[in-house]
């Protein structure tokens, strides 16, 4: 198989990126599908960072771009470039990601690039997992975050998609891969993560205060104190906006996002961890009332804590057309002047059976992880103990539809100070898993139980309140 003609392309550098690009490659989706890729001008000062031509190309990088932007597609460029044009004996091109399916979207988009182009199409070998270039022994390659995995490489481009949630010892088995070749580099392209843990956090501390002509740094971002629309904050942000990314688009995802969501994926910032809550004073204050739940009303009831050194919450919410959520007990360790408290497992089975009698109890909910012996011990009761795990699949719709009942204010929250300060201390963690509550800090002192607990509690509720009744049939005589 015959090598792609370059003979006509510049000698390195950014400049040969832009060549490449604008013969061999058409954009695969989306605004312009099938125009030739041509790369606009913010494309361009970024490509020349990652590939100059008059000094040492950077061995890392980093490029802090919000959603929307085209992250993959670029990143894309980079990979093919790599692929069929650098000059490189033998290329490998690793794509990581936090797994599998992300790093498929980047793999994929350089597969469909292939596909329109017939010069790259017939030089390639596409697989399911991987794609080659017999012509001059090429390798493009997408990983899952495995520091195993990724053992063994020499990559002359490395790629780390959404380095916000990749770790550590991840990023450092990519820099040891792709530090074997002269000219090698490992770039990551994602958007900021949501906490000051991460490895993509202390980058680009880094970056910002010691720069260094072999890490290239390109941030898109914008002052956090100027309001979610301020549209010169959004340009600044955005670089695409107003050309493939729309000001409609935006506006749609800035009226259902939350505003700390929304601020890092959609503006670039980082947040103070305060400023990260779940939702904010502000929107929790439009949803409480004085009003507990009457004596006698359909609620589910949740449970959350452990056997010792934590707290204990059960959470009521009545099934109806605007459930309402209401903090039953709350047992704390500070509550206790012993040491090695332990929360009263009897107690809280017998606050358990109290409710069953003030209310008509549908659902009991229990993470079976910390409760099984209760659990059993309530069944044989035989009172309605149903298996709630807080996993991310079951928890990432229910954090997800009690944000948007509190935001649109289709829950009620009784006014109780315990509840309130939980649901206020909550953080958000967004990752490929799904989205969950966690407390600030790991090892923080502000509990979030209740708060667990009433998002449990309104997702059944919600449930049984929609759930279809179940009807007779109706059998009729036909003369």
């Amino acid at each position: 198989m015959t090598l792609l003609n370059l003979k006509s392309a510049p000698k390195r550098g950014h400049k040969r990126v832009y060549w490449f690009a604008n013969k061999y490659l058409k954009v695969p989706q989306g605004h312009g599908q099938g125009k030739s890729f041509k790369l606009r001008p913010w494309q361009k000062e970024i490509t020349e960072g990652v590939f100059p031509d008059n000094r040492e190309r950077p061995s890392q990088g980093l490029v802090s771009l919000p959603r929307g932007n085209g992250k993959s597609t670029l990143a894309a460029v980079y990979a093919l470039y790599a692929l069929f044009a650098d000059g490189v004996e033998s290329p490998q091109v690793l794509i990581c990601a936090s797994d599998v399916r992300q790093a498929g979207i980047i793999f994929n988009a350089c597969r469909r690039m292939i596909e329109l182009s017939p010069e790259l199409d017939k030089r390639a070998k596409i697989y399911k997992d991987r794609i080659e270039i017999p012509g001059n022994n090429a390798l493009l390659m997408p990983l899952p975050s495995d520091v195993g995995a990724l053992q063994g490489w020499a990559p002359s481009l490395a790629l780390v998609d959404e380095l916000h949630v990749v770790n550590q010892d991840v990023w450092e088995s990519m820099l040891l891969s792709s530090g074997k070749r002269p000219d090698s580099m490992c770039l990551a392209i994602s958007t900021p993560a949501d906490n000051d843990e991460s490895v993509m956090w202390s980058l680009v501390k880094n970056a910002r205060e010691n720069p260094d002509p072999d890490f290239y740094f390109r941030e898109y971002t914008s002052d956090p104190s100027h309001e979610t629309d301020c549209l010169h904050c959004i340009k600044q942000s955005n670089p695409a906006f107003g050309d493939f990314l729309s000001a409609k688009s935006m506006a749609n995802v800035r009226k259902t996002s939350r505003e700390s969501a929304y601020r890092r994926l959609r503006l670039g910032q980082w947040l103070e961890a305060v400023e990260n809550s779940w939702v904010s004073k502000t929107q929790l204050d439009a949803v409480l009332t004085d009003k507990q739940i009457s004596d006698g009303s359909k609620v589910v009831l949740a449970v959350d804590g452990s056997y010792s050194g934590d707290t204990t919450a059960i959470v009521a919410v009545s099934v109806g057309p605007v459930p309402r959520a209401q903090l039953v007990k709350l047992w704390r360790p500070q509550d206790e002047a012993e040491e090695g408290y332990r929360v009263p497992i009897l107690d809280v089975e017998q606050e358990i059976r109290n409710a069953c009698t003030r209310w008509d109890v549908a659902e009991i909910c229990f993470d079976p992880y910390r409760f099984a012996r209760t659990m059993q011990e309530l069944g044989r009761e035989r009172l309605p103990v149903v298996e709630f795990p807080q996993s991310a699949q079951r928890m990432t719709p229910a954090v997800t539809q009690a944000y948007e009942g509190i935001v649109n204010r289709t829950y009620e929250i009784h006014n109780d100070e315990n509840l309130t300060k939980h649901i206020l201390n909550c953080r958000v963690t967004e990752d490929n898993r799904g989205t969950r509550l966690r407390k600030e800090k790991k090892d923080s002192p502000n509990k979030i139980d209740s708060a667990v607990c009433m998002v449990m509690a309104l997702s059944r509720a919600s449930f049984l309140a929609n759930k279809p009744v179940k009807r007779g049939k109706i059998f009729r005589s036909v003369a």
